[in-house]
């Protein structure tokens, strides 16, 4: 890869009702946010993997899945095989949610069709020859499950590498995973992401020594989104990554808390709704290496715990939920003012309305992985290094290829 693209606060274009594409018109709001089957983002977002429940949790009984507007069916078989699929069965409609699993697969519970994980229908007790079984396939997914967590790819074949990021490999540290589920459209919560400045202001009570201080932020464009280095006055450089299109890898080291490496997956659930999966994994190598599982936590909109902090009276995990989803459902960028300290949403905007246009065009979005890296785990330079080999991040892309 060329020399990476280093941009600071200075500069960001001043123009603020379309420096460059800073403020979006309504139409190109909608193209950005809108994540349904056959929408210019849906369609590219599909391209990715995103994580959607358990290994821990995932059993015989079926789990139900939101994800990218459409309504999935989550499950397990006897053999131990993971399964995803349209949540309604194809015969007369009935919720596969309400099924059984069984050796050979999931069966409906209304006239006892039997699908395998691949979707393919086994059985049809009702009909006197079984021939119509073999003619009948229900829409499913690729699965993955690693690190606790199951991942899952909705998108077009050839079926892209799931990122061997180095949190998914940490063996041999105890790790922590959980998710919540919030009601704002998957943009808000990315675009929090990609904004340090929010800290000062937002996270003012949690961090008092930088509360209300302005950083020296740089970008730096990666093959796989961008590295965000922050520095506020009289504090050491914070490393944080933006894994596109809507992940942050970082590490965190509050006072009184173990150190602690996260990554956080925003995933788009439907328009205005989004489940947010975070994966700690703590800094030192412990003889405690299981994988602790809290499950999913589901939010109600416009509920937060109040604290005495002196600043907002909104606790700190409480925080980032409460000022996205008080920007509405779906934000409608058209009446921002955006200023220089913008510059990781402007960038973040502009990556994904150019992977708009490269999966309209056949071609992979930014960040897909054909090939498998060199080395063969993904490893960020993010505060205290996790492991070694920090500059495998920073490498040559993976090649390009049309979509066939």
């Amino acid at each position: 890869m060329g020399r990476p693209e280093v941009f600071n606060r200075r500069d960001a274009p001043t123009d603020q009702r379309h420096g460059g594409g800073m403020v979006m018109t309504p139409e190109e709001n909608e193209r950005l946010t809108r994540v349904g089957p056959g929408t210019p983002a849906g369609e590219m977002l599909r391209r990715y993997w995103w994580p959607v429940w358990f290994t821990e949790q995932l059993t015989t009984k079926p789990v139900p899945v939101r994800i990218l507007g459409e309504d999935l069916v989550l499950f397990r078989d006897g053999a131990g095989q993971a399964g995803l699929m349209d949540a309604r069965c194809p015969h007369r409609g009935a919720a596969l949610t309400l099924g059984r699993a069984e050796q050979r697969g999931l069966r409906c519970c209304y006239h006892g069709w039997l699908f395998a994980t691949d979707g393919q229908c086994l059985e049809q007790p009702a009909e006197p020859d079984g021939k119509l079984a073999a003619e009948v396939r229900q829409t499913a997914y690729q699965v993955q499950e690693i690190s606790g967590l199951v991942f899952a790819y909705l998108g077009p074949d050839p079926v892209p590498l799931l990122p061997p990021y180095d949190l998914l490999h940490a063996e041999g540290r105890h790790r922590i995973i959980r998710a919540g589920i919030d009601h704002c459209n998957w943009l808000q919560r990315a675009e929090n992401g990609v904004d340090p400045m929010h800290s000062m202001a937002l996270h003012a009570g949690v961090y008092p020594d930088i509360a209300l201080q302005r950083p020296e932020v740089e970008w730096t464009r990666t093959w796989y989104g961008f590295r965000q280095s922050s520095r506020y006055p009289g504090q050491l450089e914070n490393v944080s990554h933006q894994i596109f299109p809507s992940h942050t890898r970082r590490f965190g080291a509050r006072t009184g808390d173990i150190p602690s490496h996260y990554m956080h997956f925003r995933v788009p659930a439907d328009d205005v709704t989004t489940t947010t999966f975070y994966l700690r994994v703590y800094a030192d190598a412990s003889e405690d290496s299981d994988i602790e599982c809290k499950g999913m936590t589901h939010h109600q909109r416009g509920v937060y715990r109040h604290v005495d902090d002196g600043w907002w009276g909104i606790a700190s995990h409480d925080q980032d939920r409460a000022a996205q989803e008080s920007q509405g459902l779906i934000h409608d960028r058209s009446h921002e003012t955006l200023g220089t300290s913008d510059r990781g949403v402007v960038m973040l905007r502009r990556m994904l309305s150019d992977s708009i246009e490269l999966v309209a065009q056949g071609v992979d979005p930014i960040g897909i992985l054909r090939e498998a890296p060199s080395p063969d785990v993904i490893v960020f330079d993010a505060g205290k290094n996790f492991g070694e080999g920090k500059e495998a991040a920073m490498g040559a892309p993976p090649p390009t290829r049309k979509a066939s």
